[in-house]
């Protein structure tokens, strides 16, 4: 049996300036049956802000890891039960773990994710950023049983997740799980009051590369499944997608009362939204079977 409750999971991903104000946040010296660990390709010297603590580790992420991949890492080195993930890009409220540590994953009830909402004074790429990537998991929505988590703030039965090694092995990109999860009779629960708070660290170029890399992951596992023919099909139609994922955006945005500011930061949502396009139009390419990074 561990002697930890939970492990805490840390992605780090061009965001260790924002470390110190995590781990401000978790306290850990106060919590000795929380295990935490940052995931990371950076070098242990550039991450300031990680305490020297029997319960806090650094695990070392091969060459310019992604984040479903240190997820991964993370997942199968956790000594816990229960694994919290998040990224280095969001900062915990300070009631956060002690919500985490309230929640009774056992049954059919397999993973509870929150409400992830942006820093105040953010700049116009960053406030496009989170509107792009956590737009449907606001405050204001309702707490429900669901099939859409984030899992940048969210908890999860260990077991569930390592009961499909062979997903797992290619990252943990959470929606190909929640299916599986929801297609094997569990359930998932949205609690708007387990609160992260999303500080941007990515650089424009940096934010481009990693929706163009995303893209192409997501676009190759939806062709897996896909005959030659429908293939063809989505090929034809993927100029459409950035008109098709901002219209989904807008929408989401507006049930929540949620807008874009700026006219520059709906130019960052676009060009941000092509860059996506592109990687997805891609996967769709991609042989099938071809090992995925």
């Amino acid at each position: 049996m561990s002697e930890y409750d939970v492990t805490v999971i840390i992605a780090e991903e061009l965001a260790a300036g924002n470390l110190q104000r995590v781990f401000a946040a978790l306290d850990p010296g106060r919590r000795p049956r929380v295990e935490f660990i940052v995931c990371s390709s950076s070098p242990v010297a550039a991450l300031p802000g990680v305490p020297e603590l029997d319960n806090v580790w650094v695990l070392q992420a091969a060459g310019n890891a992604r984040i479903p991949v240190l997820w991964r890492d993370g997942i199968k080195a956790a000594s816990a039960a229960y694994v919290a993930l998040t990224t280095a890009h969001c900062v915990p409220a300070v009631d956060w773990l002690d919500r985490l540590l309230s929640y009774d994953l056992a049954s059919e009830l397999v993973a509870v994710g929150g409400a992830i909402e942006n820093r105040q004074g953010d700049c116009a790429h960053g406030r496009a950023i989170h509107m792009l990537r956590y737009v449907r998991y606001p405050k204001a929505r309702p707490a429900t049983l669901t099939s859409d988590l984030a899992a940048d703030n969210a908890i999860y039965r260990k077991a569930a997740i390592m009961a499909y090694p062979e997903l797992l092995e290619l990252g943990f990109w959470e929606p190909s799980f929640h299916e599986r999860f929801i297609a094997g009779g569990l359930v998932m629960r949205y609690d708007p009051e387990l609160v992260v708070i999303h500080h941007n660290q990515y650089g424009v170029r940096q934010f481009m590369a990693q929706r163009y890399e995303h893209g192409i992951e997501f676009g190759a596992a939806r062709a897996e499944a896909m005959s030659t023919a429908r293939r063809c099909l989505m090929l034809c139609l993927s100029p459409l997608i950035p008109f098709v994922f901002g219209r989904k955006i807008l929408t989401q945005a507006h049930s929540y009362g949620l807008r874009i500011g700026s006219a520059t930061e709906a130019g960052w949502l676009v060009v941000f939204l092509l860059a996506w396009s592109v990687g997805e139009t891609l996967g769709y390419l991609r042989p099938k079977n071809q090992k995925r990074h």
